[in-house]
């Protein structure tokens, strides 16, 4: 018996080892990258979305690096903790400042929605006046073919839409969208904090991801956008959080809970099916560990609630539309316009997969965008796939091509997170201008200074978060657990799936987030390292309690706070 629980102990490390190993390797990659140089979006014409890679001062980095690392150090020797601050405080202050920041934000830009954004918040105002003209046609560019025989998937948030406009009323501003936004932002926020206690049982280390989260000011900025990327984000925070508990405390209501929340998740943003499958392998682990087999039937309830939820919606909508939705563009497609060329970066989105299948079925014989356009788009998209497979290795192009792709995606510091309304129009009365500091944060002194704000900021999270798989695996016997590996194996997840499928920089801001605790956890172990080292180096080493985190569990007053 006691052998059998060795071999599955055992089984479970080797198989977070693996997840965690890497995603440090990429971001050990990225971590170099960031030193070297930065990739921003070409403000000679913004709207073209182009990205420069431009050269970094690699000294000035590094020096950058060094003086953190001595702050760090310093504090330490000097017996400074965290542990000693209450918890609660500084969540409130990231409270205060996340909610003020976002809000005079969005209401300093008056941000209107466009593109697909603008779609679908038409389509829910049309659908909360029984209208359902958008599912009947389109626009040239789409082949006069409803958007939604492309993309039913983004019918979720069309149902959130709809939900808010039967409340408010139709006539609301795009405000009735952002402010959403920014509440369920505050929601990311302490549900990643939350999670760091679960996971880490540290307070200083929560206290240090608080703080770090205080201060990332991408997300934001990026609660102008109209779509479903933070309040789905919210709900798959929260979903692990609940899953973490389920594991700790085995209460089948936090299982319970966190399917419910990851449905709802992928509802809201098909995207965070990423999520959903990390908690399911970490379920499969946990059950592989504890022989708890109730653990496998919430994996499958997760699957299940997240595919079946997505479908209701997209079925509703074809009931009361008379339209079936039947067809989509398919991963094969996508697949296509991750490995094509584009004006952005590389990989970037083309519309090569939407057109495809548009030509597909305009020059088919029906006529129709039906499920034989999608089978003949596919067999293009195929041979596409192939020709640029062949393309890339025959030119020694392919290490190039997915080096800047990923380069292009995460070592864009903004996430476009700025941008996304700065292309936008904006909702200002006749002759009303933008303010002088929405313009100096466009294109302005403000603009420069966040800037290099989110390359420095952007820079110790990665390396950090090296660091902190690093120590993952160096203390693997204790950190190696199915809960521990939940945000870096969707993290994992979320890159390599955007390596190969579409790609864009405002995609992987959800996934950033994710970084920060285990970020935390890597500068503070290495502080705790390095400070070991100068006292070995200087015979003081009694001047700290260095040879152990400052505190392990989480004291009492945390675990009732919970």
């Amino acid at each position: 018996m006691e052998k059998s629980l060795l071999i599955r102990e055992k089984t479970v490390r080797i198989c977070s080892m693996i997840s965690v190993a890497l995603i440090g390797l990429v971001f050990m990659v990225l971590s170099v990258a960031s030193i070297i140089e930065t990739c921003r979006i070409d403000q000679v014409n913004p709207y073209y979305e182009i990205i420069n890679f431009d050269h970094d001062p690699i000294l000035v980095n590094l020096a950058l690096i060094g003086l953190t690392a001595l702050a760090f150090i310093v504090l330490m020797r000097r017996n400074f903790t965290l542990s000693k601050v209450d918890t609660r405080f500084i969540i409130f202050i990231m409270l205060i400042v996340t909610t003020i920041v976002s809000l005079v934000w969005i209401n300093l830009v008056q941000s209107k929605s466009s593109g697909d954004a603008m779609i679908l918040l038409n389509t829910a105002k049309d659908a909360a006046q029984d209208n359902y003209r958008s599912f009947l046609g389109s626009y040239d560019y789409y082949g006069n073919f409803s958007y939604y025989l492309y993309y039913p998937f983004q019918l979720g948030y069309v149902f959130f839409a709809e939900l808010l406009y039967r409340i408010f009323g139709v006539g609301s501003s795009d405000l009735l969208f952002q402010i959403p936004n920014v509440i369920a932002l505050d929601f990311v926020y302490v549900g990643i904090v939350m999670i760091t206690k679960r996971i880490f049982g540290r307070k200083s280390l929560t206290n240090m991801t608080a703080i770090a989260l205080t201060v990332c000011l991408q997300p934001m900025f990026m609660t102008t956008f109209t779509y479903g990327i933070i309040i789905g984000l919210a709900f798959s925070v929260w979903s692990v959080f609940f899953t973490v508990k389920y594991m700790q405390e085995n209460k089948l209501w936090t299982a319970g809970v966190a399917v419910l929340l990851i449905s709802i998740s992928v509802l809201l943003k098909y995207n965070n099916m990423i999520v959903m499958a990390a908690m399911v392998i970490a379920l499969i682990l946990h059950t592989i560990g504890t022989k708890r087999f109730l653990a496998l039937a919430a994996a499958a309830l997760m699957v299940a609630g997240s595919i079946g939820l997505q479908k209701l919606v997209i079925f509703s909508y074809s009931q009361r539309s008379g339209v079936k939705l039947e067809t989509q563009v398919s991963q094969t497609l996508y697949a296509y316009m991750g490995i094509s060329e584009s004006q952005m970066a590389p990989g970037w989105y083309s519309g090569i997969s939407m057109t495809t299948l548009r030509d597909a079925a305009l020059y088919s014989q029906s006529g129709q965008l039906d499920k034989a356009a999608v089978a003949a788009a596919d067999k293009t998209a195929r041979e596409g796939i192939k020709y640029r497979l062949d393309y890339l290795s025959k030119n020694n192009m392919m290490f190039e091509f997915y080096r800047d792709k990923l380069i292009s995606q995460l070592n864009e510091p903004a996430f476009e997170s700025i941008w996304l309304s700065q292309v936008r129009n904006h909702d200002l009365k006749s002759g009303e201008k933008l303010s002088d500091l929405v313009t100096s944060v466009y294109s302005g002194g403000l603009s420069k200074l966040l800037d290099h704000w989110f390359n420095y900021y952007n820079m110790i999270i990665y390396i950090g978060f090296t660091a902190g798989m690093a120590f993952m695996i160096i203390r693997r016997k204790k950190m190696l657990t199915p809960a521990a590996i939940i945000l870096p194996t969707a993290v994992l997840g979320g890159v390599l799936y955007h390596l190969i499928f579409e790609a864009k920089s405002q995609y992987l801001l959800p996934y950033f987030i994710m970084l920060i605790p285990f970020a935390m956890y890597g500068l503070l172990e290495s502080t705790h390292a390095l400070t070991k080292v100068t006292s070995f180096l200087f015979k003081k080493q009694d001047d700290a309690p260095i040879d152990k985190p400052v505190e392990e569990p989480i004291d009492e007053q945390i675990k009732e706070n919970e």
